[in-house]
């Protein structure tokens, strides 16, 4: 039986929900309030739609008007963690978030077939858009975000792993008498039993976050996994701590929450969530998963903040809704540059 027409409907209610979650955050008047009621009443799906996007962004002061629109439901607005002014806030639409890959989608992000390595040397690499999970013989899972390279030696003393570029969350299996040790660069990141995150951008910053159990960091003698074994501990990094290991000292920058990490992390299910962050970040996050360049024309929409959640690649879900919700003129310059621009409003008319 084809699932087409189930993927349609659930896209379909995720971008009703996701365009009442951006009336939402710029106040309902009477009228919308009566056809958001409208709206859940159809179907009970749409109702726990929208208050599972309502979760993603329960520190925005606008969705507190949900409790005064379905006061029965159990949602309260939690503590806002970020203290966002309402001027600056561009709430982006959020697009189909299915948890799988939806094939009407060609320029979205895939996650390849599982693959598993063996005692040896191995190499496993992305493409620009695409996920990989490689499982190691030994029970350790490597997720492999778009663009990434990483060299695998299964030794019998210790599993190295060497990530070239890219960004790799590890789920390590419990083995002392093999550590798993990650090489980025000089720095050595070894773990026993635990699960932590690393990337490295194109200004080769490296970022840790980790997120279960205890990590220890440290720096090797000279470049390159064959002094890892002998590398000298810096720091412990605890679980939900997040660190800059491009920077001396390897001090810790945030103590996360669970539901931040949700956030960072999402690309492991194919999504990215945007919280706040400029949009001049925000492009830059979407085009890690497409060859497409952006250019965004003025200094002032660079800093317009953005919130919503995508499909990692879908370029063209991303310009819909900015298109729609906040006059950016998207314009291809070529089939791989497209530049940004805000729409000129016209002044309007006045009568003699």
């Amino acid at each position: 039986m084809s699932n087409v027409r189930p993927i349609l409907i659930r896209e379909q209610r995720l971008e009703e929900a996701s365009y009442w979650i951006t009336k939402l955050d710029r106040k309902l008047s009477v009228e919308e309030q009566t056809m958001l009621k409208e709206w859940m009443s159809v179907d009970a799906k749409n109702t726990a739609e929208l208050l599972a996007l309502a979760e993603l962004w329960d520190q925005m002061d606008a969705l507190s008007q949900l409790s005064e629109v379905i006061p029965h439901t159990g949602y309260k607005p939690t503590r806002k963690r970020l203290a966002i002014a309402a001027s600056v806030i561009v709430a982006v639409a959020v697009t189909a978030a299915l948890l799988f890959h939806n094939p009407l989608f060609d320029n979205q992000a895939v996650e390849r077939p599982l693959e598993v390595a063996h005692y040896g040397e191995f190499r496993y690499q992305t493409l620009v858009g695409d996920r990989s999970t490689v499982h190691l013989n030994e029970g350790s899972v490597v997720q492999l975000n778009t663009d990434t390279m990483l060299d695998v030696s299964m030794l019998p003393n210790q599993r190295l792993l060497t990530l070239r570029r890219g960004e790799v969350h590890i789920n390590v299996a419990h083995d002392p008498a093999r550590p798993l040790r990650l090489v980025v660069g000089n720095r050595v990141i070894e773990a026993i039993g635990t699960q932590f995150n690393v990337r490295i951008d194109d200004s080769q910053k490296i970022e840790l976050i980790v997120t279960e159990g205890l990590v220890s960091v440290g720096v090797t003698p000279g470049s390159g996994g064959e002094n890892a074994a002998n590398y000298s501990v810096v720091e412990l990094i605890a679980e939900n701590e997040r660190i800059r290991l491009d920077e001396p000292g390897f001090q810790v920058e945030e103590l996360l929450k669970p539901k931040e990490i949700e956030v960072r992390l999402s690309w492991r299910n194919g999504n990215l969530i945007f919280r706040g962050e400029s949009l001049s970040n925000a492009v830059s996050e979407v085009g890690r998963y497409t060859n497409m360049e952006f250019i965004i024309q003025s200094e002032e929409l660079k800093q317009l903040r953005v919130a919503g959640l995508f499909r990692a690649g879908d370029v063209d879900g991303f310009l819909r809704s900015l298109r729609a919700n906040f006059n950016i003129v998207d314009e291809r310059i070529d089939d791989k540059v497209i530049s940004l621009s805000q729409r000129v409003q016209k002044p309007a008319i006045q009568a003699n």
